[in-house]
Protein backbone atom coordinates (compact mmCIF):
# COMPACT_ATOMS: atom_id res chain seq x y z
CA UNK A 1 0.00 0.00 0.00
CA UNK A 2 1.09 3.20 -0.86
CA UNK A 3 1.60 6.32 1.49
CA UNK A 4 1.20 9.74 1.16
CA UNK A 5 3.64 12.14 2.12
CA UNK A 6 2.83 15.98 2.33
CA UNK A 7 5.99 17.69 1.29
CA UNK A 8 7.61 19.86 -1.70
CA UNK A 9 10.57 18.25 -1.06
CA UNK A 10 11.43 15.14 -3.30
CA UNK A 11 14.11 13.92 -1.74
CA UNK A 12 12.82 13.58 1.54
CA UNK A 13 9.82 11.24 -0.13
CA UNK A 14 12.81 9.70 -2.11
CA UNK A 15 14.77 8.94 1.43
CA UNK A 16 11.50 7.81 3.70
CA UNK A 17 10.28 5.78 0.89
CA UNK A 18 13.73 3.83 0.67
CA UNK A 19 13.60 3.35 4.43
CA UNK A 20 10.25 2.07 4.53
CA UNK A 21 10.44 0.01 1.29
CA UNK A 22 7.26 1.15 -0.26
CA UNK A 23 5.86 3.52 -2.29
CA UNK A 24 5.46 6.91 -0.97
CA UNK A 25 3.39 9.55 -3.13
CA UNK A 26 4.38 12.77 -2.95
CA UNK A 27 1.59 15.86 -3.24
CA UNK A 28 2.47 19.23 -2.45
CA UNK A 29 0.52 21.27 -0.69
CA UNK A 30 0.72 24.42 1.11
CA UNK A 31 0.32 23.90 5.31
CA UNK A 32 0.29 26.24 7.59
CA UNK A 33 2.41 26.57 10.37
CA UNK A 34 2.18 27.09 13.92
CA UNK A 35 4.61 29.24 15.32
CA UNK A 36 6.40 26.82 18.78
CA UNK A 37 9.29 25.46 19.46
CA UNK A 38 8.52 22.08 20.03
CA UNK A 39 8.12 20.33 16.67
CA UNK A 40 5.66 17.47 17.86
CA UNK A 41 3.38 20.68 18.45
CA UNK A 42 4.02 21.79 14.83
CA UNK A 43 4.24 18.49 13.23
CA UNK A 44 0.57 17.40 14.74
CA UNK A 45 -1.10 20.82 13.40
CA UNK A 46 0.36 20.03 10.01
CA UNK A 47 -0.38 16.96 9.83
CA UNK A 48 -3.78 17.78 10.76
CA UNK A 49 -4.26 19.71 8.43
CA UNK A 50 -2.93 18.00 5.64
CA UNK A 51 -5.94 15.45 6.75
CA UNK A 52 -8.48 18.15 6.11
CA UNK A 53 -6.90 19.23 2.41
CA UNK A 54 -6.48 15.36 1.00
CA UNK A 55 -9.11 13.85 3.30
CA UNK A 56 -6.72 10.55 3.02
CA UNK A 57 -4.55 9.10 5.61
CA UNK A 58 -0.95 11.45 5.13
CA UNK A 59 2.95 11.55 6.54
CA UNK A 60 4.03 15.06 7.17
CA UNK A 61 7.60 15.57 8.08
CA UNK A 62 9.41 18.48 10.29
CA UNK A 63 12.76 18.96 11.69
CA UNK A 64 14.05 21.04 15.01
CA UNK A 65 17.27 21.99 16.28
CA UNK A 66 16.82 22.70 19.88
CA UNK A 67 20.34 24.54 21.67
CA UNK A 68 20.34 23.16 25.23
CA UNK A 69 22.33 26.21 26.33
CA UNK A 70 18.75 27.76 25.25
CA UNK A 71 16.54 25.47 26.84
CA UNK A 72 15.55 24.31 23.57
CA UNK A 73 15.24 27.25 21.34
CA UNK A 74 15.24 27.66 18.21
CA UNK A 75 13.49 24.27 17.91
CA UNK A 76 11.23 23.76 15.60
CA UNK A 77 11.51 28.08 15.15
CA UNK A 78 14.93 27.03 13.47
CA UNK A 79 13.94 28.07 9.59
CA UNK A 80 12.87 31.48 11.30
CA UNK A 81 16.23 31.61 13.34
CA UNK A 82 18.00 31.19 9.84
CA UNK A 83 15.75 33.60 7.69
CA UNK A 84 16.91 36.18 10.52
CA UNK A 85 20.44 35.78 11.28
CA UNK A 86 21.78 32.89 8.99
CA UNK A 87 24.60 30.67 10.30
CA UNK A 88 26.83 33.03 10.80
CA UNK A 89 24.70 34.41 13.24
CA UNK A 90 23.42 31.51 15.39
CA UNK A 91 26.98 30.66 15.90
CA UNK A 92 27.28 34.34 17.15
CA UNK A 93 24.68 34.27 19.40
CA UNK A 94 25.80 31.61 21.08
CA UNK A 95 29.36 32.45 21.21
CA UNK A 96 28.74 33.88 25.41
CA UNK A 97 27.94 29.82 26.41
CA UNK A 98 29.60 27.20 27.47
CA UNK A 99 27.21 24.71 26.46
CA UNK A 100 27.39 23.97 22.93
CA UNK A 101 25.36 20.73 23.15
CA UNK A 102 21.97 20.76 20.99
CA UNK A 103 19.30 18.10 19.42
CA UNK A 104 18.40 17.64 15.93
CA UNK A 105 15.10 16.14 15.57
CA UNK A 106 13.30 14.98 12.79
CA UNK A 107 9.66 13.98 13.59
CA UNK A 108 7.07 12.27 10.96
CA UNK A 109 3.23 12.43 11.88
CA UNK A 110 0.75 10.21 10.70
CA UNK A 111 -3.18 11.42 10.80
CA UNK A 112 -5.90 8.88 9.57
CA UNK A 113 -8.51 11.06 10.51
CA UNK A 114 -8.91 9.47 14.00
CA UNK A 115 -5.55 8.74 15.17
CA UNK A 116 -2.02 11.00 15.32
CA UNK A 117 1.01 9.48 15.89
CA UNK A 118 4.27 10.71 15.17
CA UNK A 119 7.92 8.48 15.48
CA UNK A 120 10.95 10.77 15.91
CA UNK A 121 14.24 10.61 15.17
CA UNK A 122 17.32 12.57 17.21
CA UNK A 123 20.69 12.72 16.78
CA UNK A 124 22.89 14.62 19.55
CA UNK A 125 25.47 16.83 18.80
CA UNK A 126 27.08 20.55 19.36
CA UNK A 127 26.86 23.62 17.68
CA UNK A 128 30.69 24.75 15.98
CA UNK A 129 31.89 27.89 16.84
CA UNK A 130 31.72 28.92 12.41
CA UNK A 131 29.79 27.41 9.85
CA UNK A 132 32.19 24.75 8.04
CA UNK A 133 31.46 22.87 4.63
CA UNK A 134 29.51 23.35 1.85
CA UNK A 135 26.98 20.33 1.38
CA UNK A 136 23.48 20.03 2.67
CA UNK A 137 21.33 22.70 3.38
CA UNK A 138 19.82 25.15 6.51
CA UNK A 139 21.69 24.55 9.23
CA UNK A 140 23.73 21.42 7.91
CA UNK A 141 26.92 23.41 8.44
CA UNK A 142 26.92 24.22 11.82
CA UNK A 143 25.59 21.20 13.47
CA UNK A 144 28.27 18.35 14.11
CA UNK A 145 26.86 14.94 15.49
CA UNK A 146 28.74 13.14 18.13
CA UNK A 147 31.02 10.72 17.48
CA UNK A 148 32.17 13.04 13.78
CA UNK A 149 34.49 15.34 13.72
CA UNK A 150 32.77 16.39 10.56
CA UNK A 151 29.26 18.96 10.74
CA UNK A 152 26.74 17.59 8.38
CA UNK A 153 27.59 20.05 5.44
CA UNK A 154 31.62 18.80 5.47
CA UNK A 155 30.02 14.86 5.70
CA UNK A 156 29.34 12.55 2.18
CA UNK A 157 26.02 10.94 2.42
CA UNK A 158 27.75 7.71 3.08
CA UNK A 159 29.59 9.59 6.27
CA UNK A 160 25.99 11.42 7.39
CA UNK A 161 24.01 8.08 6.76
CA UNK A 162 24.34 6.64 10.47
CA UNK A 163 23.03 10.24 11.74
CA UNK A 164 19.73 10.38 9.41
CA UNK A 165 17.24 11.51 11.76
CA UNK A 166 14.61 11.80 8.94
CA UNK A 167 15.79 7.75 8.11
CA UNK A 168 15.66 6.89 12.08
CA UNK A 169 12.55 8.33 12.45
CA UNK A 170 10.89 6.91 9.20
CA UNK A 171 12.24 3.12 10.66
CA UNK A 172 9.85 3.68 13.54
CA UNK A 173 7.20 4.02 11.15
CA UNK A 174 7.93 1.15 9.72
CA UNK A 175 8.14 -1.05 12.75
CA UNK A 176 4.59 0.34 13.33
CA UNK A 177 3.35 -0.53 9.93
CA UNK A 178 4.81 -3.86 9.82
CA UNK A 179 3.28 -4.52 13.43
CA UNK A 180 0.83 -7.60 13.78
CA UNK A 181 -1.08 -5.63 15.87
CA UNK A 182 -2.22 -2.97 13.16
Amino acid sequence: MALLFATGNPHKVEQVAASLDRPVIQTTIDLPEIQAVDVRDVIEEKTRAAFGMVKQPVLVEDTSLAFHAWNGLPGALIKWFLDGVGNEGLCKMLSTYEDRRATAETCIGCFDGRAFIVFTGSVEGQITMHPRGERGFGWDPIFQPSGSEKTFAEMSAEEAAPFNMRKLAALQLKTYLNSPDR
